[in-house]
């Protein structure tokens, strides 16, 4: 389960959120993978904290 939430500063987005189990609770060092819609841009990723958090900086329109 995934907690997003999304900011937009000029050409950035900002993607975060709280990864859980399907019991709510938080999994830490869980990967966080964004695929491109543009096959030659590279994967994003990010590895959740101790608490589940997570937190990318994306172009807009890349996901």
């Amino acid at each position: 389960m995934f907690s997003i939430t999304t900011f937009c500063f000029s050409q950035k987005v900002t993607l975060s959120g709280t990864v859980k189990d399907s019991l709510q609770n938080p999994m830490p060092y869980a990967n966080v993978i964004v695929k491109p819609k543009d096959v030659s841009k590279n994967l994003q990723f990010a590895i959740t904290d101790n608490e589940g958090y997570y937190k990318l900086l994306l172009e807009k329109g890349d996901s």
